[in-house]
């Protein structure tokens, strides 16, 4: 299924690709494949991941066809504007994908999606994982009142302020969701451990949509325990949540 607009403008769709290796089936809905099926032009994080994607979920695509344009990382996320607009505006449709997960969200697609609502052209979010919804979803926190930070700062003095700040607010019932160097997770998690209250709950998401996927949440007093056995999440992407 596909959205036509009755002006004979574009459509900007919003593709989510997986977050782990997972079949087809579990995560991307028959009317995501119809739309890549019929999409010609892309507008994309990283080429060679969307490249992949594409081919893992629709063999059949000669890739070679497709124009894949990458935003580029080194002048801003800059990327060829007007070049996009016109295909749209000349009744073309373009999607937009992240590295993994849902384009515009954490990502930066949503300069290009601002772009689009400027210029009058339809944006259409499409169905598909997302590890920040994924693992509120599984924290057992408030999902009425929560927010994304991203990766923590290296400054240790500005790091300390800030975990001390989203404690806070955890216990004003503001689930603090962020992120943090897949090599580091352990590190980050004695972090916590150390310097937050002992009664403060953390969970962490770890591998999401895989067949290694662990969700645990309780409280730093028992995270310690599990630290000091040995227990240990490095090098494995993780989504971490403080909530009450």
């Amino acid at each position: 299924m596909t959205f036509k607009n009755l002006d004979g403008v574009g459509n900007l769709y919003l593709i989510p690709i997986s977050i782990g290796e997972v079949g087809v089936g579990r995560y991307l809905p028959a009317d995501n494949l119809d739309i890549i099926r019929h999409t010609k032009h892309y507008v994309v994080e990283n080429a060679r991941t969307a490249r992949q994607y594409i081919k893992s979920v629709l063999p059949e695509i000669n890739i070679s066809t497709l124009s894949i344009i990458e935003v580029d990382k080194h002048q801003g996320y800059s990327y060829p504007k007007d070049e996009i607009l016109q295909l749209l505006r000349s009744g073309l449709d373009v999607g937009l994908m992240s590295e993994a997960g849902c384009p515009a969200v954490a990502d930066p697609g949503h300069h290009v999606v601002a772009d689009c609502h400027r210029a009058g052209i339809k944006v259409v979010p499409l169905v598909g994982p997302s590890s920040i919804l994924l693992s509120l979803m599984a924290s057992g926190f408030s999902g009425q009142n929560f927010a994304f930070h991203g990766y923590l700062t290296f400054d240790n003095k500005e790091r300390r302020r800030i975990l001390l700040e989203w404690q806070r607010r955890a216990q004003q019932g503001e689930t603090q969701i962020f992120i943090e160097a897949p090599y580091r997770n352990d590190k980050l998690i004695e972090e916590l451990v150390d310097l937050l209250s002992p009664s403060q709950k953390l969970s962490v998401a770890i591998d999401l949509t895989t067949p290694t996927e662990e969700v645990h949440t309780m409280a730093l007093s028992e995270w310690r325990k599990l630290m000091k056995g040995g227990a240990s999440w490095h090098k494995r992407p993780a989504i971490f949540l403080l909530g009450k």
